[in-house]
């Protein structure tokens, strides 16, 4: 997880506001892509951003005298990520977002869902106080049918809104959770969830969906253990064959903690070192291991084995056939703790 904090209180005391606003712009474009903003011209200028990652999904809460933040497409589209946003407004003042020909207003009792991937306009009628939650389009239209159909509409208040407002105002307060990748990930699920709910999803079929990931991240786990040792085994051969984005086995295996390329390395590596101690393969050659194993490179296999292990291949071997050979002359019962 990343945090991320802008206020202009912060910026050098001598700086005037065309400056300070300038810095701002800069610094916003620069996180958030190639937008637009504007500020309020009858007032100082101020603006503070706080901002988080849990895994894939993204909170930020802008608080100041911005009074505009557009995007046009197709400029910068290379830039845009394919995700969709919850606006949340948290001051009385009404705020307005527009897209795809619709306009909606929201304050505290509505929200609004808005596209990153189609020109828009968030507007400010004075001082703003509002949250965004960026979620991936592919993963809420999986939990919301017809997802499109709700942008640039008001969001009534629910009781999933009313309690997602309250779950952002517990994660703004300083708890070290970015230490802790579970949590984390819990936090991600937890928003989409809410997020899902509030825009119409049953809880049934976010039941119905985890169970889907679920069984998908268990094929997709049984496809790594069968398919590891080809030295072409890729996350996009393995997505052409299980049906799926490579993005989606990303995510999926993200969820667990361990990557695509952490859990085929480490699955090469674990039979490398079993193969190096067996018997039955004294007469193949550490390089021949190496590419039973998937390995392509003997330099990057020694690298990565004595980083896992604290020990090269032949030395490891060699420990092997030391321990192996007490045992046969009747040392009794010997075990040799290995390093790794």
């Amino acid at each position: 997880m990343y945090k991320l904090v802008f206020s202009s209180d912060d910026l050098p005391a001598g700086l005037d506001d065309e400056a300070r606003f300038s810095a701002w712009r800069d610094f916003f474009a620069n996180v958030n892509g190639p937008l637009e903003v504007s500020r309020l011209p009858d007032r100082p200028f101020s603006q503070r951003m706080e901002a988080a990652r849990f895994d894939s999904v993204r909170v930020m809460r802008l608080r100041g005298t911005t009074d505009r933040i557009w995007w046009r497409s197709p400029y910068g589209a290379a830039r845009r990520s394919p995700d969709f946003y919850l606006c949340l407004n948290r001051d009385r003042i009404p705020m307005s977002l527009a897209q795809l020909g619709r306009e909606a207003e929201f304050d505290t009792e509505i929200a609004v869902l808005g596209s990153c991937t189609e020109s828009y306009t968030i507007r400010a009628q004075g001082y703003h106080d509002f949250s965004v939650v960026v979620l991936p389009q592919a993963r809420l239209r999986e939990l919301v049918a017809g997802v499109e159909d709700l942008l640039a509409r008001p969001l009534p208040s629910d009781a999933a809104l009313r309690h997602l407002r309250r779950y952002l105002d517990i994660l703004a307060a300083p708890d070290g959770i970015e230490r802790d990748r579970q949590l984390i990930a819990h936090v991600g699920r937890t928003l989409t969830d809410l997020v899902a709910l509030a825009l119409g999803a049953g809880r049934d079929e976010i039941t119905c969906m985890r169970g889907l990931r679920a069984a998908r991240l268990h094929e997709v786990i049984a496809e790594i253990r069968a398919g590891f040792a080809d030295p072409a085994f890729s996350a996009q051969s393995l997505a052409r064959k299980v049906g799926v984005t490579t993005r989606y086995i990303q995510d999926l295996l993200h969820e667990t903690g361990a990557s695509f390329t952490d859990r085929v390395l480490e699955l090469r590596l674990q039979r490398a070192r079993t193969m190096l101690t067996d018997p039955r393969h004294d007469r193949l050659k550490v390089s021949e291991i190496a590419a039973a194993c998937g390995f392509n490179e003997i330099p990057h296999f020694n690298r990565c084995f004595r980083r896992r292990f604290s020990a090269t291949p032949t030395q490891f071997r060699s420990e092997g056939d030391v321990t192996r050979g007490m045992l046969h002359w009747g040392w009794g019962d010997i075990r040799t703790i290995r390093r790794g």
